[in-house]
């Protein structure tokens, strides 16, 4: 059956003259050419419009199609596009996603290129029905296979692999990201999957070591609300007012559980399709961890899976630059080694090979290539993790006030930093500060005698300790103290919370940085962190740490040190 497309008012409104013309003409037979929705099997154009899909349990979702110009005779493989959390769909060519969000960009450049792509508002978001559930695998994630099936019945274009099974794509960012992977677990027509800085375990993105990520949630629950008011899950908003507290109930775990592709992935339910997965190192909401361990599950299944890190990512609104739109960018361009790529056809030159069977369009792809900055980059057949083993003795942290002025400091010690003459040859032993109650603590551990690489995932093992009836919460990142201009930076703003008395052994969140001759590397330790503003205890609490840390420092000689 010939599907009748919706057509666009200025088109609806030229074909009606067109039909005035000819009733006015005397004609008593339709012209050869016309809509595609007369001509059927005859060329069809370029063209988007508005349609609602009815779900499973009979909520409508809103969705915009974006139908390419086909020859006669002529198919097209499918894309389905997710947007964030709490925004909405690509309504059209010129809209937010498809000016200035990556996975917009990209389908937009898909549909240009000759794909049906289909971009629709989540449930309870935009002009869909129904309550944010936050990828309910019963809900959210159904409805991926739900818009498959009206694809399959109504797009009469749309390419098959096999009767009742179109060829079909997904790209999306965080939110729909998740959509995707979680989709392809439970819908093996999905055939390639471009999943944008999401999550493997929504628990552990959100309240690492259970401590919650307030500044993240905050802007989250705010921004959902706020654009779709009276939508969000009552626990979601219940969850959030615990969390800033710093608590986290039982009922936010088991309500969370099952949302991740981390459930999934341990009852062995594996995404089928292959997966170019893309992370960003600055990403402080969603880190490069995640996207390593959605790969780790990925591979289990025998698909082709490969992972980009991107420098760009969620970027805290107030607390991280963005070189693109506020809270959100990915990069134009990642440098893989010595060749430079357009992030946009790379996402298109995957699609091309996996749903339009275009063969080695997609092979210069690597299996793993990591930015060390806007302009380098690293490929890798294993992202590093560990290294070489730092000790590091009574460092105190005597308030939680260590690290809240860094914000009014950081820009004063950057200007500073310019007119600093150049660190020559530094000795560790001049550098050490490792008690403090108003900065954070830098505890230098390694010089650079050339330039070389930092890339990968650190670990640490400490013993936390603090006074009688005290409860210690630090923040651990990696530290240099640039050569340049003498301030210590806190690479890729990535930092890990570590709390209660006792031994901890974990990853880091994981970094990518390039390192100058006379740079000192180290750990830095704070007792407040803008990004889980307010999760901590008292402001007074003090506590004290003993241990050790492995780095991932590259060979200066070779920045392919990683491959093994």
């Amino acid at each position: 059956m010939t599907y009748l497309a919706p057509l666009s008012k200025a088109k609806q409104l030229n074909h009606l003259l067109l039909l005035l013309v000819i009733l006015l003409s005397g004609c008593s037979t339709i012209p050869t050419t016309g809509p595609s929705y007369l001509m059927g099997p005859a060329d069809i154009e370029e063209d988007y419009y508005d349609f609602n899909i009815t779900t499973h349990d009979g909520k409508l979702l809103r969705a915009t199609i974006f139908q390419p110009a086909l020859k006669a005779g002529q198919t097209a493989p499918l894309i389905i596009h997710g947007h964030g959390f709490s925004v909405f769909r690509m309504s059209g060519p010129v809209s937010i996603y498809g000016l200035g969000i990556y996975s917009g960009q990209t389908a937009k450049e898909a549909w240009k290129q000759g794909y049906w792509v289909i971009s629709y508002d989540e449930r309870g978001h935009g002009s869909s029905e129904d309550v944010i559930r936050v990828m309910s695998p019963n809900h959210e994630v159904k409805d991926v296979s739900t818009i498959i099936d009206w694809a399959t019945h109504n797009l009469h274009r749309i390419t098959m692999d096999s009767p009742d099974d179109p060829t079909v794509g997904m790209i999306g960012e965080s939110y729909g990201g998740g959509s995707q992977l979680m989709g392809a677990a439970q819908d093996s027509r999905i055939n390639a999957l471009v999943p944008v800085t999401t999550w493997h375990s929504f628990l552990n993105s959100l309240a690492p070591n259970y401590v919650p990520k307030s500044g993240w949630l905050t802007t989250l629950v705010l921004a959902g609300n706020s654009l779709n008011p009276g939508r969000m899950e009552p626990l979601l908003n219940n969850a959030y007012w615990q969390a800033r507290e710093g608590k986290i109930g039982n009922e936010i775990f088991e309500y969370l559980g099952s949302h991740s592709t981390e459930y999934n992935c341990n009852n062995d339910i594996l995404p089928q399709a292959d997966v170019l997965l893309i992370q960003g190192f600055r990403d402080v909401l969603f880190p490069i961890n995640e996207a390593m361990l959605n790969r780790d599950c990925i591979l289990r299944s025998g698909s082709d899976v490969r992972l980009i890190g991107t420098q760009d990512g969620h970027l805290l609104p107030f607390t991280q630059w963005s070189n693109g739109f506020p809270g959100y960018n990915i990069e134009t361009n990642i440098h893989c080694d010595e060749n430079k790529y357009n992030m946009i056809q790379l996402s298109i030159d995957w699609f091309d090979e996996k749903l339009k069977g275009i063969k080695g369009k997609a092979d210069y792809i690597p299996k793993i290539c990591l930015s060390q900055g806007y302009d380098h980059g690293i490929t890798v057949d294993k992202v590093p993790t560990g290294g070489p083993s730092f000790d590091f003795n009574n460092v105190s942290i005597n308030s939680n006030f260590a690290g809240f002025f860094e914000s009014a400091l950081m820009p004063l010690e950057w200007l500073t930093g310019l007119i600093t003459p150049r660190m020559e040859n530094p000795e560790i032993k001049d550098h050490i500060k490792n008690e403090t109650s108003l900065r954070p603590a830098f505890i230098p551990l390694y010089v650079s005698k050339q330039n070389q690489g930092l890339t990968g995932i650190p670990r640490i093992q400490l013993e936390l300790s603090a006074p009688e009836g005290e409860s210690p919460l630090i923040f651990a990142g990696i530290g240099v103290k640039r050569a340049s201009n003498r301030q210590i930076e806190l690479i890729n703003q990535q930092i890990t919370p570590i709390k209660g008395i006792g031994h901890h052994d974990t990853d880091l969140m994981g970094i990518s940085t390039r390192l100058e001759k006379g740079d000192i590397t180290g750990l830095l330790i704070y007792g407040y962190s803008n990004q889980y503003r307010f999760s901590g205890g008292d402001w007074f609490n003090s506590a004290n740490l003993s241990g050790s840390i492995q780095i991932p420092f590259l060979s200066p000689k070779s920045s392919n040190i990683a491959k093994n």
